[in-house]
């Protein structure tokens, strides 16, 4: 059955190489293709690589965001179709890198870089649509270096934050407007479901609503209580018992590792949060556990705390698609009408 899927694949990247721009990139939203002034063995590529594939803590494992392939700069004249593709050398370089980073660019941006001495730039879309290109570059050596070292946590950054985007596109191209419309009509809350989520449960003993994906499973829950002002993270031990209340109740018995959790400010979609995560466990059914990740968004004209929560249970499987997938779901989350 591998068969059929890897002719697909080739078909689609000889015909996109061949100038059919129409098909988007195969592969996955984890896999980034690097071109690097200096080639696999530079100095540009080396930090790249540290800064794309750095490990995330999922308590119960940690992983690389990323899988990052440091492409031949020989193969800089034909860049393949693939999800993330990101460019990075000297502005003026004579190589076939500092070629492609001038033809990604353009002139007006080339010469305001000049300019300006440095840049990351985002191409979504180009040269394929669904693909990212990246374009990391400054006029000398010495820029470039400040440049990785004042912004490189943006870099990993834009990657996932156009990977959701782009994943959510696909998801939604397929969706439950009744569920979404019966879920802000009866709880006040609006959220964009994908037809491959369902309506677990619903109800008020607790408030919240949960929905499921399958194989493997996944929870985007949302629930809420009154609350006068706006969480910070200096409330975890209460924003704790919040989610541990709710979960003991309405998640069969769930329970949460006070001493594996962590929280900081963040944001969900448009709304700022406090973002906790750790490790929750469940011994009523037989030993089970893994990672969750909920976010507190506090709506001043309800004066109403949201809980928006991202919880996955697969054992020796891989976190970082599963809770991309949920956080690119949960960005839709929106309040009021």
């Amino acid at each position: 059955m591998r068969r059929p899927l890897l002719s697909l694949v080739i078909v689609a990247t000889v015909s996109a190489g061949c100038g059919d721009v129409s098909l988007p990139p195969a592969g996955s939203y984890s896999e980034i293709t690097v071109f690097a002034d200096g080639g696999v063995e530079g100095e540009w590529a080396g930090r790249l690589v540290a800064l794309l594939a750095q490990e995330r803590d999922y308590f119960v494992s940690t992983e690389a965001p990323f899988q990052v392939t440091v492409a031949p700069t020989e193969r800089a004249t034909r860049p393949p179709a693939v999800k993330n593709l990101v460019w990075c050398g000297v502005l003026d370089s004579p190589t076939g890198v500092g070629e492609g980073i001038r033809d990604m660019l353009g002139e007006s941006d080339v010469e305001r870089i000049r300019r300006g001495g440095g840049d990351i730039i985002s191409r979504p879309d180009t040269p394929y649509p669904g693909q990212l290109t990246l374009v990391i570059t400054a006029t000398d050596e010495a820029g470039l270096r400040r440049l990785l070292d004042e912004r490189g946590a943006e870099i990993q950054d834009r990657v996932e934050t156009s990977a959701r985007e782009r994943l959510r596109g696909n998801l939604l191209s397929r969706r439950d407007d009744a569920l979404s419309a019966e879920l802000q009509s009866c709880w006040g809350f609006r959220l964009e479901v994908p037809s491959v989520y369902s309506l677990y449960s619903q109800g008020d003993t607790p408030p919240g609503v949960e929905l499921h994906r399958d194989e493997p499973p996944r929870v985007l829950g949302v629930f809420w209580r009154a609350r006068d002002h706006a969480p910070s993270s200096r409330d975890l031990d209460e924003l704790f018992d919040f989610r541990a209340g709710y979960v003991q109740r309405r998640y069969d018995g769930d329970e949460m590792d006070r001493d594996q959790v962590r929280c900081a400010a963040g944001r969900l979609g448009p709304y700022p949060a406090v973002c906790m995560s750790g490790y929750w466990y469940n011994d009523r059914h037989g030993s089970s556990g893994g990672y969750y990740e909920t976010y507190f968004v506090w709506d001043q004209a309800s004066r109403l705390l949201w809980a928006v929560d991202l919880l996955v249970y697969a054992p020796g499987r891989e976190k970082t698609t599963l809770v991309r997938e949920l956080r690119a779901v949960a960005e839709t989350f929106r309040v009021g009408g």
